[in-house]
Order: structure tokens, then sequence, then C-alpha cells
């Protein structure tokens, strides 16, 4: 029996006695793994309400988590009557309906940016107005010169917790056992230094998986489940490239797009649809 539990914690090592990075360098490994300039990110995303199955397609142009580009159409029959197009700049969203351009602050449920962060300060504020991290997550900490005076002492915002069969460094409070829904938190994937799964306070929930390696040095995931209360919608990835920088492609004025959702009437699925991009996009 004791060689059985020698065996188990060789194994298994025991996540909350164990070293764990600082917070700044994890943030700092991820955002390496966000690549550099503008990709273009084709996509589709699936909505499923009963025996009904809705997919649109998305055509991303991203340069980091402020400033985006996206235009999305239906599939199928519905090619032509589901149209909207957005642009993510300066903390506003912007879109082309009734013939004029209209803008309101980009949602706190926006889900895209956790994939595209390029700045380990804008990715630690993020953290910080979740509620995950403390303010000064990013602060350098002194030690003695003397390595025999470091002490390790762990910090109680960051743990080692298991996602989707993953070993990642959980950010925020774990939830306790007899507490209805879950506290929010983000984990990171240890060994790949990729987001697999973020929980906003709004309990909206995005885990990610089946990461790919693109140009300019991009890990992003293939596959994307996003769960909020009892709706579900499922993202795949078509494909990925590397696009030269255009800023005046992420300037209001290049909306050329009209809203078009005709093609919602009568679907099942229509206020799933309206909600999710409304909230997450």
């Amino acid at each position: 029996m004791k060689n059985l539990f020698l065996i188990f914690f060789l194994i298994f090592p025991v996540f909350a006695s164990a070293y764990i990075l600082p917070a700044k360098v994890i943030l700092q490994k991820t955002v390496e793994n966000a690549g550099s300039g503008t990709y273009a990110v084709e996509q589709e995303v699936q909505f499923t309400s009963g025996t009904e199955n809705i997919a649109l397609k998305e055509s991303w142009l991203i340069e980091n988590d402020r400033t985006m580009r996206l235009t999305v159409t239906g599939t199928k029959d519905l090619q032509s009557q589901i149209r909207m197009q957005f642009i993510y700049s300066g903390g506003q969203r912007f879109d082309l309906a009734g013939g004029s351009r209209q803008s309101k602050k980009i949602s706190e449920d926006f889900l895209e940016k956790y994939l595209n962060f390029r700045s380990v300060d804008q990715f630690a504020n993020s953290l910080v107005q979740l509620k995950l991290v403390p303010s000064n997550v990013l602060a350098r900490k002194t030690t003695e010169k003397n390595a025999a005076d470091f002490k390790y002492t762990p910090v109680n915002f960051v743990r080692y917790s298991r996602t989707g069969g993953n070993i990642a460094y959980a950010f925020g409070e774990p939830t306790p056992a007899d507490k209805e829904g879950a506290n929010p938190g983000l984990w990171i994937e240890q060994d790949q230094f990729v987001v697999r799964k973020i929980k906003l306070p709004s309990q909206v929930e995005m885990s990610a998986d089946n990461y790919s390696q693109f140009a300019k040095g991009l890990s992003y995931p293939r596959q994307r489940t996003i769960r909020w209360g009892r709706n579900t919608a499922s993202v795949r990835v078509i494909s990925i490239s590397a696009r030269a920088s255009n800023n005046a492609l992420f300037q209001a004025s290049a909306l050329d797009t009209p809203m078009k959702l005709d093609g919602l009437s009568g679907l099942q699925s229509k206020e799933t649809i309206l909600e999710f991009y409304s909230r997450f996009r």
C-alpha cells in the first residue's frame, strides 16, 4: 500500500505545494503565442435549437485585442438573408444599420479579445477588471542577492488546476463546493501557454481546444464552445492567414455591409443568435 501512495505522489504532484511561475511570466508567455501583425480568420459558428441547426460564417480581421473587424453572413439558404458587420476600435463597436453608422461600448462579455492579447499590460488590466488578479499583478518583486535567502511564496490568485484533461494555471478564486454557480476564472495551459477556458462574472463560459500553429507565431484553437444559460454555440476555424496591415480597414468609415437580419425570422434560434451577437461579439 505504501508503494502505491508513493507512485501516486510521483505521478500526480500535489498542486497546492508545487512551484508556480510568477503571473507576469505566465501572461508574457501566453502573449507570445498570440502572433504578430494582422490575421484573417474564417470560422463557422453553429447554433442548435431543438431539431434546428443554423450555421453562420464569420470573417475576422484581427490586429490585436482592441482592433478587429468582423463580417457575418448566413450559409446555404440564408447566405443572402443574414449579414452583419462590426468594427472594434477605441473601446467602441461600430456597425451600419438603418443607413447610418452607429456605435456603442464594446460589451463586457466580448470574448474574442482573450485569444488575441499582444500586450502583457492589456492582458493583466483585463484580468484586474474581472477581479481575477490584484492591480499590482505586474509589479516587480525584489529578492535578496544571496540565493540562500530566497523563499518561494505562492500567490493566492494563481493555482494549478485541470480543464479538459490538461494541467493549467488557474487565475481567480476556486469555487466553494457549497456555492451555486462558479466563480469567474481563466485557465492557461501549463505546457503550451494558451487559453483553455475562461468563465466571466456573467457566467458565460468559453472553452478552447485543438490548438494549431499558424504564421508569425500564432497559436489558435480550431474549436471552441461557448455556453451561457441553457444556450451553446460551437465555433470551428476554417482557415487563418497573415495579412498586410491596413489601418484604414479598422476605421468606422470602412463599414460597407449594412445590417440585414431577415433570415432570422421564424428561426427557433433567433433570440439565441441575437443575444450572441449582442453580448459576445
